[in-house]
């Protein structure tokens, strides 16, 4: 949309700037969140935040808000100085502005952004979507939500340009860990749910949590463990979650069909179980 907020005040899109030395611009030196809100509710709020503080403790980022309800202010004002009922805050928060070194510098304010976007149609999704695999070459703290994010890049480029929506990534171990920039899940014969465990291999997505929550109260048994790519022949289904899209169906992981390139009946549950769970943050919000 067109304002945003930049380091204390509410801008237009075009006269909003950082420094050229900013350490997020210039190291990747910098942590983000990306949060949904539906009829200017948002949703999953506190799960996010706390991963964004977490991420900030991890690299070592002192926190611009003393109090994070400030924080929730400045979003809810975003939300509404823009007139979007639904949509995504993009939140990025970086070391601060100094002279280019490798250093922490001594004495930095960190620099804060926040931008909104428009729902995107993912209708489409219902019917599920084709994944590729490559090899995960990224770093080993990957559960950091660090604007890091060259090699999640080059690798959903590579699913775009083979005409798939994602990519899968492979571990050396030849262990499935995640998409570029999704979580994903797969479903076994007898319904077992199984998904790689939250550790620093994967991040751990906050659709990703939920699902697993939902999925619990339901009585589905899910296991947190990597799968191996071998054993991607004996499953029926797999999905990916996201933040952006939800849970959207698998029906085809390089050449091999899943669920007779379908969605399957677990998939399909929780896709519906998400939406409601959604819906009634919304109402409980009223």
């Amino acid at each position: 949309m067109s304002i945003c907020y930049v380091n204390g005040k509410y801008l237009l899109k075009k006269d909003s700037n950082v420094s050229i030395e900013d350490r997020g611009l210039n190291f990747s030196d910098s942590v983000y969140e990306v949060i949904a809100f539906r009829k200017q509710n948002l949703l999953n709020y506190v799960k996010h935040i706390n991963r964004l503080k977490r991420s900030l403790n991890e690299l070592k980022i002192n926190s611009p808000f003393s109090n994070f309800k400030s924080l929730e202010i400045i979003i809810k004002n975003l939300i509404k100085f823009n007139a979007l009922n639904n949509g995504f805050i993009y939140l990025q928060i970086t070391r601060g502005t100094s002279i280019r070194n490798h250093l922490f510098p001594k004495f930095s304010k960190p620099n804060v952004i926040v931008i909104l976007y428009n729902s995107k149609d993912t209708d489409h999704f219902k019917k599920g979507v084709k994944v590729i695999t490559i090899d995960d070459m990224r770093w080993q703290r990957c559960d950091i939500k660090t604007t890091s994010l060259l090699a999640n890049v080059l690798g959903k480029q590579t699913a775009e340009e083979k005409g798939a929506y994602e990519s899968i990534q492979i571990n050396k171990q030849n262990y499935i860990t995640e998409g570029t920039t999704s979580n994903i899940f797969f479903v076994h014969s007898d319904n077992l749910i199984q998904t790689h465990p939250s550790n620093n291999n994967i991040l751990g997505g906050v659709t990703r949590d939920i699902v697993i929550e939902l999925a619990k109260r339901k009585k589905f048994k899910v296991l947190e463990k990597p799968l191996n790519i071998r054993s991607l022949k004996t499953i029926k289904e797999a999905f990916l979650t996201s933040t952006t899209v939800g849970v959207v169906p698998v029906i085809k992981i390089d050449n091999l069909k899943i669920s007779e390139c379908k969605p399957g009946l677990v998939s399909k549950q929780l896709m519906i179980l998400f939406k409601s769970n959604s819906k009634k943050q919304i109402k409980n919000n009223l």
